[in-house]
């Protein structure tokens, strides 16, 4: 059985500014930073095997600040990767909530037409595939993982049989921390 601990990235700026950030990428804050220097901290007491991290700065970034305590070789992993939004990216609150409104049904149906918009249930799919790879090739490992809130949100959706889209698993704060034994037992998301 593999331990997973799975980490939100710290803050961005583009979080702070309430941008959809996607596969964008913008740098970790001065509070970014801070909560990944307090995460690194609290972390310092687990002894992980390995170390892999989205290839987007922001996690990659905060892995490294992680890494200070570990000292382990920081693999990344393209299947970590955050969730495309496509043309969204970049948009602020006020931006989207038009969009949103009018898409809102689409969008919950995974069904909107948005050039680059990869679908909730393939970045699902890909997010249970890298972790069933990661439990692979440390089968017996204490593994942490860096990525994305819309990346952890669809794995907590996966594991609570809800469908990837689902609001039942609400977005992770930024550089917090879930722990996951796997192979988790999981329910098949009910066709709705």
């Amino acid at each position: 059985m593999t331990q997973f601990f799975l980490i939100r990235h710290g803050e961005t700026q583009w979080n702070q500014q309430g941008r959809l950030q996607g596969s964008q990428d913008s740098p970790l804050t001065e509070t970014g930073l801070a909560q990944a220097h307090s995460l690194a901290q609290d972390l310092s007491q687990h002894r992980f095997d390995a170390l892999y991290a989205s290839p987007l700065l922001r996690a990659r970034r905060t892995a490294e600040i992680i890494n200070q305590h570990q000292q382990l070789p920081l693999s990344t992993h393209p299947g970590l990767s955050e969730r495309s939004f496509g043309d969204l990216e970049g948009c602020s609150r006020d931006e989207r909530s038009e969009l949103w409104q009018a898409m809102a049904l689409r969008f919950q149906k995974n069904c909107i037409d948005v050039p680059g918009f990869e679908p909730a249930d393939s970045l699902s799919k890909r997010a249970m595939a890298t972790l069933e790879q990661l439990h692979q090739r440390h089968p017996q490992a204490c593994v942490a993982v860096v990525t994305h809130g819309e990346w952890l949100r669809v794995v907590g959706n996966a594991l609570a049989g809800q469908p990837p889209w689902s609001d039942a698993t609400k977005l992770q704060g930024n550089a917090s921390v879930v722990q996951l034994h796997w192979p988790a037992l999981y329910a098949s998301p009910s066709k709705n």
